[in-house]
């Protein structure tokens, strides 16, 4: 059991547990034929619809204060109906250990179809899994998709003590690095990342990278993974926050990781240490074939969003966009947190990724820490401030209105959520109706996000009222 920021340790793979195959606390979710194709990520029944996945790290789970749990509502053609939900935990049939005070089971998620069986599959990180004191811990329960939907044929795999720079997931990420055709997961670290290969049969291959940065607690870790430059290996952004001890300065670090066929480069392409990061994100904002970066980081004044262009020869020069830039709406302030989540998908169908920016601590209409999210547009020319959109519980008909410590934009998501070819924005608001939280979905559209017809899950509509669930702070990229 851990604390939520920790130095984890521990540079060896611990054991692969597998279980048979089977249902995972599913209700009332259709079996369905296996697809013939792999399934794209979040479909983990293969109907061809995207699925919601929420993770509550700080949730209690079998009466665990902070164990943790993951709560799924599965697609239809309408989008995700909360009816046809299921609430896993360590605890659920065939997820591999138990629900401990401060495991921290779904701390971060990625899915994809690692098996190739035409059935998302689901990595969940456990935080604070197998610690032993207050610097150490984090595992990954890998969940396989089914006609049914999240089985309980899994496998868990983690850290155990070794070297005091090791690993410790906290992040999960999954991109095809090797360029083989079978998407990889990547597990960041405080103090190094590992690519795992092989999860198709749960003989995992790990190759662990580690980043030196000292003694001392690295309080925030950032991954994502995407083709930059083209050449049909995914690469790795790796961004961490580092609180010096001892009387030693504070660091952040942005490092990019080139992929290939035998894995990622032990060494960088790119680094920038200047600004702490925040969250970071990939798609291609300018529609020329390579996938750029995005990074919130909390530079200037209430934060900024910076995006590096993908190039054949790497990322190149960062675009920075805030609150202050011509065409965003608002005023930056400081505080505000503007780029403390970021996302990107095609909201408008330009064939162009659009950029979702969350910024959970902004003042609205005097309400402090009520939060917003801006959806900024890509263009041939990349990303800029012209017709950025601005949402808050005050907007339009969002359900609800603003309230002190809503965070609102706490996480925020972009993904086809109704099949009808255009991103829709899922905000989360963690701190709505005391810790509950809440998932606010909203459809996008030619003319970019709309404010009326949406939908809010709350802890009460999925279930989980009263388990601190703080829905929202944690959504399946």
């Amino acid at each position: 059991m851990t604390r939520r920021n920790r130095r984890l340790r521990g540079a060896a793979l611990a054991a692969v547990t597998a279980v048979t195959a089977g249902t995972a606390g599913l209700t009332a979710v259709p079996a369905h034929a296996a697809p013939k194709a792999p399934a794209r990520p979040g479909d983990f029944n293969g109907d061809g619809h995207r699925d919601l996945a929420l993770g509550s790290p700080l949730g209690t789970a079998n009466g665990a204060a902070g164990a943790g749990f993951v709560t799924v509502a599965y697609g239809t053609a309408t989008g995700p109906d909360p009816a046809r939900r299921q609430v896993i935990t360590q605890e659920s049939a065939g997820i591999p250990g138990g629900s401990e005070e401060s495991d921290g089971f779904g701390a971060s998620l990625a899915s994809a179809d690692f098996d190739l069986d035409g059935y998302a599959d689901l990595a969940v990180v456990a935080s604070g899994e197998d610690s032993d004191g207050p610097w150490e811990g984090g595992g990954i329960t890998l969940i396989y998709g089914s006609a049914n939907g999240l089985s309980s044929r899994a496998v868990r795999f983690g850290t155990d003590d070794g070297d005091a720079y090791a690993h410790g997931a906290v992040t999960v990420s999954a991109a095809d690095v090797t360029g083989d055709g079978k998407p990889d997961l990547i597990a960041g670290g405080r103090g190094s990342f590992t690519l795992y290969r092989g999860l198709a049969l749960g003989d995992l291959t790990g190759t662990t990278t580690t980043v030196g940065h000292g003694e001392g607690e690295t309080v925030h870790v950032s991954t994502t993974a995407a083709d930059f430059t083209g050449d049909g290996h995914a690469d790795l952004a790796y961004a961490y926050v580092w609180d010096g001890i001892d009387g030693r300065d504070p660091s952040t670090r942005l490092n990019v990781y080139k992929g290939a066929a035998t894995g990622l480069a032990d060494s960088p392409t790119f680094t920038s240490s200047d600004t702490p990061v925040r969250s970071l994100a990939t798609g291609d904002v300018d529609g020329d074939g390579h996938a750029d970066l995005v990074a919130g980081v909390d530079g200037g004044r209430g934060g900024q969003v910076r995006v590096s262009p993908g190039t054949a020869s790497g990322v190149g020069a960062a675009t920075v966009i805030d609150q202050d830039t011509d065409g965003v709406p608002g005023t930056a302030e400081y505080g505000d947190s503007f780029g403390a989540s970021v996302a990107t998908g095609d909201v408008n169908g330009d064939g162009r990724a659009d950029i979702a920016v969350g910024a959970p601590e902004k003042t609205v209409d005097t309400v402090v820490k009520a939060g917003a999210a801006t959806v900024l547009y890509g263009g041939p020319g990349g990303v800029t401030g012209s017709g950025a959109q601005q949402i808050s519980e005050n907007a339009g008909d969002v359900t609800g209105h603003a309230e002190e410590n809503d965070l609102f934009g706490s996480q925020v998501s972009l993904a086809d959520l109704d099949g009808d070819g255009k991103a829709d924005l899922a905000v989360g608001a963690s701190g709505e109706n005391d810790r509950g939280g809440a998932l606010y979905m909203l459809n996008g559209g030619a003319s970019g996000v709309s404010t009326t017809g949406g939908r809010t899950f709350y802890s009460s509509t999925l279930g989980v009222q009263g388990r601190d669930a703080e829905l929202g702070g944690v959504v399946l990229p």
